[in-house]
């Protein structure tokens, strides 16, 4: 089984150091500006703090540069790869193709899931490209990964957990048509999460108020060994912008999933909380088309995380300006300062925090009582959770140790889980008089931690048996741990040398010289629908060079630089008309042709079905 990657997003580099210590193998994380999360860039001098501590433990850091770029950027956005490198990044996630144009240092590109990869034609281009990881599309089921897996040989990433965009990534042009924030250009915002009037061509309002383009969180928790049969072997959670308590628990859950696996990194968590997904962020969880089916994928009727479900409110007591009093039936306690939000026949009503809780009764503060018997309670904020997850401890690599003693040396043959090295040190010391004694105090004083080694003594041997000071002793541990890190580093190093030697020599030429005018048929069949478009997200002269060359002629503006009329704004797996059970496939003798509307305020959105390849099309 080859080894698999737990990547873990991080808003910052406090995040990203906890999701290393919570079992991550790697982090991406984005740099001050071109990332597809605005709000979520870092100067180089953390990221550089971030790869220090993540290489002890081998673990990677991948930077996000995946923005479409202007003329204007070229220049700055060159020059971010190379601080990126001086800094230790280990790959460069993408989306602009005139990244690969540029004099970048020996680093690879990952193409960003904004690169829309859907087809094995698609893939089988950008890896000829010269990217050296593809991150594949949400919507693709197992059938479909096992397509571009037999048309690849590079890397290949998916996402397992968290946020789905109801559109095809990279192919959202909502945010920019109805606010002027690309979603592109790391600004979405968010349009697909807000509510919705559903109508019909003559004006029939079937949904009122709805998030009815919000989809649940994706959840594949269960589906991880599918994904290594179909030669998936980097995991990523969604959530650059989350918080470090969602971090926490969902690297860990994970990494306890995956914990009978070969992995990249070493080392062991040794969080001792138990990680529970339903008390993080989410809008319910879905496994969307991995299977090539349809479900309900819709995020029920809020388009915000209720949490987890509690019980039923059983009574209420005061309202007012006073404190109002609830009790409710479950299993499960409240607690104080527990966050609670209520809801009725499905809508979400309020929510409070707890202020003071006594077996199923619950007090809280409101100066409008709305909560009634017969609510639903959700907990969206668990107190005594955030609790456990506030303290993590670091990272250990456990270590054993067989130690061989002579007459003025010790030496200590040290193995982790991937390597093993011989140190000599010079001790001078007193042939022990009661050498068991002395035993005993090696195996204490040696098998402690240090730095983030966990040290146990495996073996000692020797003609003789010495005693030594413990001062001394602790002074050898110290100093075995900062050469088994500087031991490890290097080779941790070295390797990355060789891989990248490797990588060179079976890059094509074509990616070498930056030439990709013989990728013309390839390119043909990979960019067989919207040719020239917009939807190539053109935005600067590299790009356009690329697409050039590729056999792409008349390249258009993005669309964020040329609108064009009657554009598609996203393009969707997701059907309401199979949400609300209006499929025509499903009812083969359906006569339902009405034209279906969304609208929000003064805009009005219109959406076609194209029902032979089951997408919806919003325009």
């Amino acid at each position: 089984m080859p080894r698999v990657e737990l990547l873990s997003p991080a808003r910052n580099s406090e995040i990203g150091i906890a999701a290393i210590d919570c079992g991550a193998d790697s982090v991406y994380i984005a740099a001050p500006k071109y990332g597809a999360r605005q709000q979520a860039g870092n100067s180089f001098e953390d990221i550089q703090t971030l790869c220090a501590y993540a290489h002890k433990f081998g673990a990677k850091i991948y930077l996000t540069l995946n923005t479409i770029l202007y003329d204007s950027e070229l220049q700055e956005a060159q020059n971010y790869l190379w601080k990126a490198y001086e800094a230790g990044i280990d790959a460069v996630i993408v989306q602009d193709f005139a990244l690969l144009k540029m004099d970048r240092p020996p680093i690879p590109l990952f193409a960003s899931t904004q690169t829309d990869i859907r087809s094995p034609e698609k893939a089988a281009l950008l890896e000829k490209m010269g990217f050296r990881r593809l991150i594949l599309a949400r919507e693709l089921s197992l059938k479909q990964i096992r397509e571009i897996r037999k048309a690849t040989s590079i890397e290949l990433e998916t996402f397992i957990h968290g946020a789905l965009c109801v559109s095809c990534s990279g192919q959202c042009y909502l945010s920019q048509h109805l606010t002027g924030r690309s979603a592109n250009r790391g600004e979405c915002a968010q349009a697909c999460r807000s509510n919705y009037d559903l109508v019909d061509e003559n004006g029939n309002v079937l949904l009122k108020d709805s998030p009815i383009l919000s989809l649940k969180d994706l959840n594949l928790s269960s589906r991880l060994e599918d994904l290594i049969d179909a030669g998936i072997t980097s995991f990523k959670i969604e959530g650059r912008l989350k918080n470090i308590s969602y971090v926490k628990n969902i690297v860990r859950k994970y990494d306890l999933a995956l914990k009978d696996t070969p992995r990249t990194s070493w080392g062991r968590s040794r969080c001792t909380f138990t990680p529970d997904a339903d008390k993080t962020f989410s809008r319910g969880y879905t496994e969307f088309f991995l299977d090539g089916k349809r479900g309900d994928f819709k995020s029920k009727d809020s388009a915000k995380g209720i949490g987890e479900y509690i019980g039923t409110v059983t009574g209420v007591k005061g309202g007012g300006n006073t404190l109002v009093t609830f009790t409710y039936n479950s299993d499960k306690t409240i607690r104080n300062s527990d966050g609670l939000c209520f809801a009725d026949k499905g809508k979400v009503t309020t929510g409070f925090r707890a202020n003071s809780c006594s077996g199923n009764s619950v007090e809280l503060f409101t100066k409008e009582a709305k909560i009634k018997k017969g609510d639903l309670i959700y907990r969206n904020f668990d107190a005594a959770f955030e609790k456990q997850l506030e303290n993590t401890p670091p990272r250990m690599i456990d270590a054993s140790l067989d130690i061989h003693l002579s007459d003025g040396h010790i030496n200590i043959s040290a193995s982790t889980e991937n390597k093993t090295k011989t140190f000599t040190f010079f001790l001078l010391g007193d042939r022990a008089q009661k050498p068991e004694m002395a035993e005993n105090l090696i195996r204490k004083q040696l098998g402690k931690t240090a730095k983030h080694f966990s040290f146990t003594v495996n073996s000692i041997e020797g003609d003789d048996i010495y005693f030594y000071r413990t001062s001394a002793l602790n002074g050898i541990r110290n100093e075995l741990a900062e050469s088994l890190e500087q031991y490890l580093e290097e080779e941790r190093q070295r390797k990355t040398a060789n891989s990248k030697a490797i990588a060179k020599t079976n890059t094509t030429t074509i990616a070498e010289k930056k030439d990709f005018s013989l990728l013309k048929d390839l390119a043909k069949e990979a960019f067989r629908e919207g040719g020239s478009s917009y939807l190539r997200n053109c935005s600067n002269r590299l790009s356009k060079e690329v697409y050039t060359e590729l056999g792409l002629i008349d390249i258009q503006p993005s669309f964020e630089q040329t609108p064009p009329k009657d554009a598609i704004l996203m393009r969707c797996k997701y059907c309401i008309r199979y949400q609300l059970g209006l499929c025509k496939k499903e009812k083969q003798n359906s006569k339902d042709n009405r034209r279906l509307f969304l609208k929000n305020g003064n805009n009005t959105l219109s959406l076609e079905f194209d029902c032979s390849r089951c997408e919806m099309l919003v325009k």
